[in-house]
C-alpha cells in the first residue's frame, strides 16, 4: 500500500512538472514574441498632416518630434509600459518653450510679444503590432489612431 501511494505521488509530481514545463515554454515564447515586437527604436507616422517621429529608447526614455512644413515641436521624457499593450508618455522637456505672438494695433501696424508655451500633457496610448515594423497607437483621451512604421 505504501509503494502505491508513493507511486501515485510520483505520478502527480511528474504531472505537475509537465504543467510547469508547458508554462515555462509559453512564457519563453511570449518573451521571444515581445522581443520580436519591441517598441524600442525609431517610429514615424503622419496624423492630420503632421509627421510624428518617436524614438523609444531601452532606458525608459522617449523623444518625439512633430513637424508640419517649417513648424516643429519636440517633447521628451520617460515612458512606462502597462498591460495590456498600453504605453504612457510623460513630458519633462519640450520645445519651443516660448512663442512670438503678433498683436494688430489699428492701421499703424502692430507689435509682437513673447508668450510661454505650456507643458504638453503627455499621452496614454494603446498599441497593436501589425508585424514587427508597423504599430498602431491609439490615444486613450482623443481616440485618434496613428499607424507608425519603424525607421531603419
Amino acid at each position: 500500500m505504501r509503494n502505491r501511494t508513493a507511486m501515485q505521488s510520483m505520478a502527480a509530481y511528474h504531472g505537475r512538472c509537465a504543467i510547469f514545463l508547458s508554462a515555462i515554454l509559453m512564457v519563453g515564447a511570449a518573451t521571444a514574441g515581445a522581443q520580436q515586437n519591441s517598441l524600442v527604436g525609431q517610429w514615424r507616422g503622419v496624423y492630420q498632416g503632421v509627421t510624428l517621429t518617436i524614438v523609444i529608447q531601452p532606458n525608459g526614455q522617449y523623444n518625439q518630434l512633430a513637424q508640419s512644413g517649417t513648424l516643429m515641436t519636440q517633447q521628451s521624457g520617460p515612458y512606462k509600459l502597462f498591460a495590456p499593450n498600453t504605453i504612457v508618455f510623460s513630458v519633462t522637456n519640450w520645445q519651443p518653450r516660448t512663442q512670438k505672438i503678433y498683436h494688430a494695433a489699428g492701421t499703424a501696424g502692430g507689435y509682437y510679444t513673447t508668450q510661454v508655451v505650456a507643458k504638453p500633457p503627455g499621452a496614454t496610448d494603446t498599441f497593436v503590432f501589425n508585424g514587427p515594423n508597423t504599430i498602431v497607437l491609439t490615444d486613450q483621451m482623443t481616440h485618434g489612431a496613428i499607424t507608425m512604421t519603424r525607421v531603419p
